[in-house]
């Protein structure tokens, strides 16, 4: 007990206390907004400056774009099953489509979904460059189904685009990165947040 009452060992632990405090404190306060942050992702970006900015999610729009490569390969399977180009690229269409669906159900996070969003991309892309000439021969309602499909794709793509998220991931990276929190960061181990890239 008369250690505690020396001086030098008060001001330690006074100074142990402070800094504990001060650990805890910027963890939760930060770690908070990271979750806000990556919240976002799936709920859509909300500005709150203007307070009334609001940008759908990504994660859904991810789940709309394999939701219209199952009916790109449903008018494919429906129209021209007999063809073997179609079939090779319909399995890739298929696979990248798997691929995203496992990790929207793992709950991956923005930097492995993007990869597997960019695989699925181009596994459309080819699947409708071999289906469309085929479909626009036979003159039926397949190509519209078809381009609709398409369309839902590329439209889901620009939402994805257009989401804010990557911006407030930079710009809450920015803030991370001055002083003095480019000095506390590491030391009360806060986790960056991943941009959709």
């Amino acid at each position: 007990m008369k250690l505690f009452k020396k001086q030098p060992v008060a001001l330690l632990l006074a100074l142990l206390i402070v800094v504990g405090a001060l650990f805890v404190g910027v963890n939760r306060s930060v770690l908070t907004e990271v979750r806000a942050l990556e919240g976002q992702f799936i709920n859509g970006v909300y500005d709150r400056l203007t307070g009334s900015d609001w940008r759908p999610g990504i994660h859904g729009q991810l789940t709309q774009r394999t939701t219209a490569a199952m009916r790109m390969l449903s008018v494919g399977e429906h129209s021209h099953a007999d063809s073997s180009e179609l079939t090779d690229v319909g399995q890739e269409l298929t696979a990248a489509r798997g691929a995203l669906l496992d990790l929207l159900a793992e709950g991956a996070g923005p930097r492995a979904l993007f990869q597997a969003d960019q695989a699925l991309e181009i596994a459309a892309a080819r699947y409708y460059a071999v289906l469309h000439p085929l479909v626009v021969a036979v003159e039926g309602e397949d190509l519209a189904a078809l381009e609709a499909a398409y369309s839902t794709m590329q439209s889901a793509a620009r939402v994805i685009r257009d989401s804010g998220y990557n911006e407030a991931v930079v710009a809450f990276q920015r803030v991370l990165g001055a002083f003095p929190m480019n000095m506390l960061r590491p030391i009360v181990l806060i986790p960056m947040p991943e941009l959709f890239a």
